[in-house]
Protein backbone atom coordinates (compact mmCIF):
# COMPACT_ATOMS: atom_id res chain seq x y z
CA UNK A 1 0.00 0.00 0.00
CA UNK A 2 1.33 3.39 -1.10
CA UNK A 3 0.00 6.40 0.66
CA UNK A 4 0.39 10.22 -0.78
CA UNK A 5 0.16 12.85 1.40
CA UNK A 6 -0.35 16.72 -0.25
CA UNK A 7 0.12 19.62 2.14
CA UNK A 8 -2.38 21.58 1.46
CA UNK A 9 -1.60 24.61 -0.65
CA UNK A 10 -1.76 27.95 0.40
CA UNK A 11 -1.76 31.60 -1.54
CA UNK A 12 2.09 32.94 -1.84
CA UNK A 13 2.59 35.92 0.69
CA UNK A 14 -0.92 35.15 2.94
CA UNK A 15 1.15 35.15 5.63
CA UNK A 16 3.74 38.48 6.78
CA UNK A 17 6.49 37.89 8.13
CA UNK A 18 5.21 39.51 11.32
CA UNK A 19 2.19 40.26 12.68
CA UNK A 20 -0.16 40.82 16.01
CA UNK A 21 -2.67 38.47 17.72
CA UNK A 22 -5.58 39.54 16.34
CA UNK A 23 -4.40 39.17 12.42
CA UNK A 24 -2.69 35.72 13.71
CA UNK A 25 -5.75 34.42 14.29
CA UNK A 26 -7.41 35.83 11.35
CA UNK A 27 -4.65 34.23 9.01
CA UNK A 28 -4.98 30.99 10.30
CA UNK A 29 -8.78 30.65 9.11
CA UNK A 30 -7.79 32.70 5.85
CA UNK A 31 -5.42 29.85 5.05
CA UNK A 32 -8.29 27.62 4.84
CA UNK A 33 -10.93 29.29 3.17
CA UNK A 34 -9.58 31.31 0.39
CA UNK A 35 -8.13 29.48 -3.11
CA UNK A 36 -4.48 28.76 -3.06
CA UNK A 37 -4.37 29.73 -6.71
CA UNK A 38 -2.35 28.42 -9.48
CA UNK A 39 0.31 25.84 -9.84
CA UNK A 40 2.18 25.18 -12.32
CA UNK A 41 3.83 21.46 -11.52
CA UNK A 42 3.55 17.92 -12.50
CA UNK A 43 0.15 16.47 -11.40
CA UNK A 44 0.47 13.54 -9.50
CA UNK A 45 -1.78 10.41 -11.32
CA UNK A 46 -4.60 9.31 -10.06
CA UNK A 47 -4.93 6.05 -11.27
CA UNK A 48 -8.23 4.69 -9.58
CA UNK A 49 -6.89 6.12 -6.05
CA UNK A 50 -9.35 6.85 -3.11
CA UNK A 51 -8.71 10.88 -2.89
CA UNK A 52 -9.57 11.95 1.08
CA UNK A 53 -9.01 16.14 1.84
CA UNK A 54 -9.76 18.08 4.81
CA UNK A 55 -13.10 19.67 4.71
CA UNK A 56 -12.10 23.22 3.96
CA UNK A 57 -11.60 24.93 -0.17
CA UNK A 58 -8.21 25.33 0.15
CA UNK A 59 -7.56 21.53 0.88
CA UNK A 60 -10.36 20.75 -2.22
CA UNK A 61 -9.09 23.18 -4.45
CA UNK A 62 -5.30 21.93 -3.91
CA UNK A 63 -6.67 18.19 -4.63
CA UNK A 64 -7.96 19.50 -8.15
CA UNK A 65 -5.00 21.16 -8.75
CA UNK A 66 -2.42 18.55 -8.33
CA UNK A 67 -3.94 15.54 -8.55
CA UNK A 68 -4.67 14.37 -12.34
CA UNK A 69 -8.90 13.44 -12.25
CA UNK A 70 -10.28 11.70 -9.48
CA UNK A 71 -13.11 11.95 -6.96
CA UNK A 72 -12.29 14.45 -4.35
CA UNK A 73 -13.79 13.17 -0.62
CA UNK A 74 -14.03 14.77 2.43
CA UNK A 75 -12.48 13.33 5.77
CA UNK A 76 -13.83 14.77 8.93
CA UNK A 77 -10.56 13.25 10.79
CA UNK A 78 -8.28 15.62 8.22
CA UNK A 79 -9.88 18.60 9.26
CA UNK A 80 -7.15 21.56 9.48
CA UNK A 81 -5.36 22.07 12.24
CA UNK A 82 -6.58 25.89 13.82
CA UNK A 83 -3.82 28.41 15.16
CA UNK A 84 -4.98 30.80 17.84
CA UNK A 85 -2.26 33.59 19.35
CA UNK A 86 -1.14 32.60 22.83
CA UNK A 87 -1.46 35.81 24.24
CA UNK A 88 -2.75 39.25 23.26
CA UNK A 89 -0.36 40.85 21.63
CA UNK A 90 1.46 43.52 19.39
CA UNK A 91 3.05 42.85 16.24
CA UNK A 92 5.33 39.65 16.75
CA UNK A 93 7.76 37.57 14.13
CA UNK A 94 4.84 34.64 12.70
CA UNK A 95 7.29 32.35 13.64
CA UNK A 96 7.29 33.34 17.20
CA UNK A 97 3.67 33.26 16.86
CA UNK A 98 3.06 29.17 15.48
CA UNK A 99 6.49 28.29 18.24
CA UNK A 100 4.05 29.71 20.92
CA UNK A 101 0.84 27.86 19.54
CA UNK A 102 2.74 24.68 18.88
CA UNK A 103 3.73 25.01 22.42
CA UNK A 104 0.64 25.59 23.58
CA UNK A 105 -0.89 22.53 21.73
CA UNK A 106 1.53 19.91 22.98
CA UNK A 107 0.93 21.02 26.99
CA UNK A 108 -2.84 21.25 26.17
CA UNK A 109 -3.46 24.89 27.16
CA UNK A 110 -6.86 25.46 26.31
CA UNK A 111 -6.53 28.61 24.14
CA UNK A 112 -5.58 26.14 21.11
CA UNK A 113 -8.49 24.60 19.84
CA UNK A 114 -7.02 21.40 19.85
CA UNK A 115 -4.16 19.54 21.98
CA UNK A 116 -1.51 17.60 20.37
CA UNK A 117 -2.68 14.77 22.29
CA UNK A 118 -6.60 15.06 20.62
CA UNK A 119 -4.66 15.67 16.95
CA UNK A 120 -2.18 13.03 17.16
CA UNK A 121 -5.30 10.57 17.59
CA UNK A 122 -7.07 11.57 15.08
CA UNK A 123 -4.07 10.84 13.27
CA UNK A 124 -4.07 7.31 14.56
CA UNK A 125 -7.39 7.10 14.09
CA UNK A 126 -7.61 7.89 10.40
CA UNK A 127 -4.08 5.52 9.65
CA UNK A 128 -5.46 2.12 11.53
CA UNK A 129 -8.41 2.71 9.23
CA UNK A 130 -6.11 3.37 5.92
CA UNK A 131 -4.41 -0.13 6.78
CA UNK A 132 -7.36 -2.23 7.35
CA UNK A 133 -8.65 -0.96 3.91
CA UNK A 134 -5.37 -1.57 2.26
CA UNK A 135 -5.94 0.62 -0.74
CA UNK A 136 -2.98 3.34 -2.41
CA UNK A 137 -4.65 6.60 -1.23
CA UNK A 138 -4.13 10.02 -1.36
CA UNK A 139 -4.61 12.38 1.31
CA UNK A 140 -4.92 16.55 1.51
CA UNK A 141 -4.00 17.83 5.05
CA UNK A 142 -2.26 20.85 6.37
CA UNK A 143 1.14 20.86 7.69
CA UNK A 144 0.28 20.36 11.00
CA UNK A 145 -1.88 17.31 10.61
CA UNK A 146 0.87 15.98 7.78
CA UNK A 147 3.92 16.22 10.52
CA UNK A 148 1.30 14.10 13.25
CA UNK A 149 0.47 11.48 10.36
CA UNK A 150 4.00 11.23 9.55
CA UNK A 151 4.69 10.17 13.50
CA UNK A 152 2.30 7.77 13.08
CA UNK A 153 3.23 5.94 10.33
CA UNK A 154 7.04 6.00 11.54
CA UNK A 155 5.90 4.18 14.46
CA UNK A 156 3.35 1.73 12.19
CA UNK A 157 6.91 0.81 10.20
CA UNK A 158 6.55 2.91 7.49
CA UNK A 159 9.44 4.93 5.02
CA UNK A 160 9.27 8.52 3.55
CA UNK A 161 10.27 10.17 0.95
CA UNK A 162 9.09 13.84 1.09
CA UNK A 163 9.99 17.00 -1.55
CA UNK A 164 11.41 19.31 0.76
CA UNK A 165 13.76 19.81 3.56
CA UNK A 166 13.72 20.85 6.92
CA UNK A 167 10.29 22.13 8.34
CA UNK A 168 6.95 21.19 6.19
CA UNK A 169 5.39 23.35 3.94
CA UNK A 170 2.20 24.09 1.59
CA UNK A 171 1.84 21.98 -1.59
CA UNK A 172 4.87 19.54 -0.05
CA UNK A 173 4.49 15.89 -1.17
CA UNK A 174 5.28 12.64 0.85
CA UNK A 175 4.86 9.49 -0.19
CA UNK A 176 4.59 6.43 2.63
CA UNK A 177 5.56 3.42 2.30
CA UNK A 178 6.07 -0.54 4.32
CA UNK A 179 9.96 -0.25 5.27
CA UNK A 180 9.82 -4.40 4.18
CA UNK A 181 9.07 -3.16 0.65
CA UNK A 182 11.93 -1.67 0.18
CA UNK A 183 15.16 -3.01 -0.55
CA UNK A 184 17.75 -1.86 2.34
CA UNK A 185 20.69 -2.52 1.03
CA UNK A 186 21.65 1.22 0.13
CA UNK A 187 21.66 4.24 0.47
CA UNK A 188 18.75 4.89 -2.55
CA UNK A 189 16.81 2.29 -0.12
CA UNK A 190 14.25 1.68 -3.83
CA UNK A 191 11.16 -0.08 -3.70
CA UNK A 192 11.45 -3.99 -4.59
CA UNK A 193 8.95 -3.46 -6.93
CA UNK A 194 11.31 -1.51 -8.87
CA UNK A 195 14.90 -2.51 -7.55
CA UNK A 196 17.62 -0.23 -9.06
CA UNK A 197 20.72 -2.09 -8.02
CA UNK A 198 22.24 -5.97 -7.54
CA UNK A 199 21.05 -6.11 -3.85
CA UNK A 200 17.83 -5.15 -4.72
CA UNK A 201 17.05 -7.31 -7.48
CA UNK A 202 17.95 -10.34 -6.10
CA UNK A 203 16.39 -9.19 -2.52
CA UNK A 204 13.11 -9.02 -5.17
CA UNK A 205 13.64 -12.03 -6.37
CA UNK A 206 14.22 -13.95 -2.97
CA UNK A 207 10.93 -12.89 -2.18
CA UNK A 208 9.40 -13.88 -4.67
CA UNK A 209 10.22 -16.88 -4.39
Amino acid sequence: MKIWIICTGEKEGLRPVRCCAGDFDALSLRAQEEDPGPRQEKKLPWEGKPVLAAPCPAAKRTAALLIDGGEVREEPLLAPVTERAARELGSLPLWLWREAARIQRGAGNRRQPESRREIAARAEQLMARLEREEKDCVLIADCILTEELLDRARVRGYTRARTGIFRYRPWERVLLTKRNVHCGGCAHNCLLSNPGCGIGRDKAARKSE
